[in-house]
């Protein structure tokens, strides 16, 4: 846990973590996904799904990476 996600987690409560972990990065390529917590961020309270462009960890394809959640 980075001292961003330890701050939130103080300041609002574990919430923060078990809603985090809920939002997956998904790659197009490969279908790989990794919960928002686990690379360091935090999604609290949000709606939507977004998309990002990057590396997938697993293939190592450059392109979108879905945003969603998974609950």
């Amino acid at each position: 846990m980075n001292r961003t996600q330890r701050f939130f987690t103080w300041l609002l409560g574990p919430g923060v973590e078990r809603e985090s972990r809920e939002w997956k990065y998904e790659c197009g390529q490969c279908g790989h996904g990794e919960s928002v917590w686990d690379t360091g961020g935090i999604r609290f309270k949000a709606r939507g799904e977004k998309s990002y462009r990057g590396r997938c960890p697993a293939c190592g394809h450059i392109g979108k990476r879905w945003l969603t959640r998974s609950a």
